[in-house]
């Protein structure tokens, strides 16, 4: 009888209960070590990336420096092409997700000072990673096109994504000239940039003229950058002013004229 009434008494006052994660819902010791693995080889792999391109990417070279068999790395990367496949998933998602927060801050600001803002966030995180940057981008003679692998495509949609968006915003606030730059577009072309978007979601609804407009940023864009990464910049040049002044250029070309710096 003293124990049931000892029981009720403290029947009203029982702690909460807080709700524990499920086990299976935590990453198992299994999976935490195959992620803490992966993430070693590709952190050895962008090491031989940067000092030797992707030629010097070697499983087994990787395999020795982390004190694994050769076909324990293959565990992880069936093939050399899939640890390179790896590298440029990993770069344009990484890429992308800058370019996203620097135009989130820039929203608010006018088409010029988005295009400037996500135009050097994009030149940082490529002076920030070179060799990355000129494999996603096919100037290391490795490959010119992503490989077949949907999610890179993916991935590199994002990026492109960011500048589509800018120019949806440009477009709806009437901060580019689209009627000129279509009117300036041969007729083969204009139906090619139609067809274009009709297949690929983050074009839709931007006129032919908008969509020649970021054909022809982005090509200028990714030129000046490489141009530098390169080192084919004269030495008498100071880079970032040179980098402003071209993008400015360029907007100016597309917008109306550039507010004096």
């Amino acid at each position: 009888m003293v124990k049931n009434l000892t029981l009720l008494k403290y029947a009203g006052h029982a702690a909460p209960v807080t709700s524990r994660p499920s086990p299976s819902a935590l990453p198992s010791r299994r999976d935490r070590r195959r992620e803490e693995t992966t993430t070693d080889i590709k952190t050895t792999a962008r090491a031989q990336l940067a000092a030797g391109g992707p030629t010097a990417i070697s499983l087994r070279a990787i395999a020795r420096q982390l004190g694994m068999t050769p076909s324990a790395v293959h565990y992880y990367f069936p093939g050399r092409e899939a640890l390179i496949d790896a590298l440029i998933l990993d770069g344009w998602d990484s890429l992308a997700t800058a370019l996203r927060a620097h135009y989130e801050q820039a929203r608010l600001l006018s088409a010029h000072q988005r295009w400037i803002a996500v135009t050097r966030a994009h030149r940082a995180w490529a002076l920030e990673h070179p060799s990355e940057y000129l494999l996603l981008y096919g100037h290391t003679g490795l490959r010119v096109t992503p490989g077949a692998d949907r999610s890179i495509h993916q991935a590199m949609s994002k990026v492109m994504a960011v500048l589509f968006t800018m120019m949806s915003d440009a477009v709806a606030a009437g901060e580019i000239d689209t009627a000129q730059l279509r009117a300036a577009t041969p007729a083969p072309l204009r139906q090619q940039l139609a067809d274009w978007r009709e297949t690929t979601d983050e074009t839709a609804g931007l006129p032919e003229g908008a969509l020649i407009a970021c054909l022809i940023g982005y090509a200028q864009l990714h030129g000046a950058i490489t141009l530098e990464l390169i080192g084919r910049i004269p030495p008498q040049l100071q880079p970032a002013t040179l980098f402003d002044l071209q993008m400015a250029h360029i907007s100016g070309s597309l917008n109306a004229p550039p507010p004096p710096w």
